[in-house]
């Protein structure tokens, strides 16, 4: 799948909304976004607090007074999960983020590999290029060091999802069930986005260089990390989860 982008623009005083929802994904071409696949402003006040909350993060001013902005949505803080659990494996999501580029031209050449992630890995510096298995088997690699992290993955509290579009990891509690996607959440690419996914240019420009750089990759880094499944509602996410 690819990363897909909707644009929310916010005209002061006057508010025109467009709404935006970024995603990124697996290596099949199968898996690319309908123009309708986002959620809708409907579907997001349905939403309870708890599940989590749709955000504005401007990134441009205009000297006329427009301010444009990306519409993120933000998971809620999970109540059931142990903080030192979160942060761990929001640690690890950080660092996949860091070190992945989402390979546009792996999925528009269908030429997707595996990666061998070693001692190399470990740098501050380590950089890849990849899709989705790559961004969840470099999450792997890092979660497999912190021994209590690796006991839920043996105990499958952690695990390992794939349908035939995508690839990512859950986490299980006894009432609920959290997404957690790197591929989803990383915002920087190599290759060219083409078609629908074409304005996944403008946003990682906008992730490089506004303003308000760091509040827009926060937000993309924590949209798609322990989201609930009761908060995914679309029919595309729906089918790329499996859900």
């Amino acid at each position: 799948m690819k990363r897909k982008l909707n644009k929310i623009i916010i005209v002061l005083p006057i508010i025109i909304m467009m709404m935006i929802f970024i995603t990124s994904c697996a290596s099949s071409k199968k898996a690319q976004v309908p123009s309708s696949a986002s959620t809708s402003q409907r579907t997001v006040q349905r939403q309870t607090p708890a599940a989590g909350v749709m955000v504005d993060i401007p990134y441009r001013r205009d000297r006329d007074g427009t301010v444009w902005s990306y519409q993120i949505f933000r998971p809620a803080v999970p109540a059931d999960v142990p903080s030192n659990i979160y942060n761990a494996l929001w640690e690890i999501n950080l660092k996949t983020i860091n070190a992945g580029k989402y390979d546009y031209n792996a999925f528009n050449n269908n030429t997707s590999r595996w990666i061998t992630f070693d001692e190399s890995a470990l740098s501050p510096n380590f950089t890849f290029n990849g899709v989705c298995a790559n961004f969840v088997d470099f999450f792997l690699f890092h979660l497999r060091r912190n021994s209590t992290l690796l006991d839920l993955l043996n105990r499958e509290i952690i695990t390992v999802s794939s349908s035939p579009t995508h690839r990512w990891l859950e986490y299980h509690t006894r009432n609920n069930r959290y997404i957690i996607d790197p591929t989803w959440c990383a915002w920087d690419y190599v290759g060219t986005p083409t078609g629908i996914y074409a304005s996944n240019a403008e946003f990682a420009e906008a992730c490089r260089t506004s303003y308000n750089r760091i509040s827009l990759i926060e937000a993309k880094s924590r949209s798609w990390f322990f989201r609930n499944v009761n908060t995914v509602t679309s029919s595309f996410y729906r089918q790329a989860y499996g859900l």
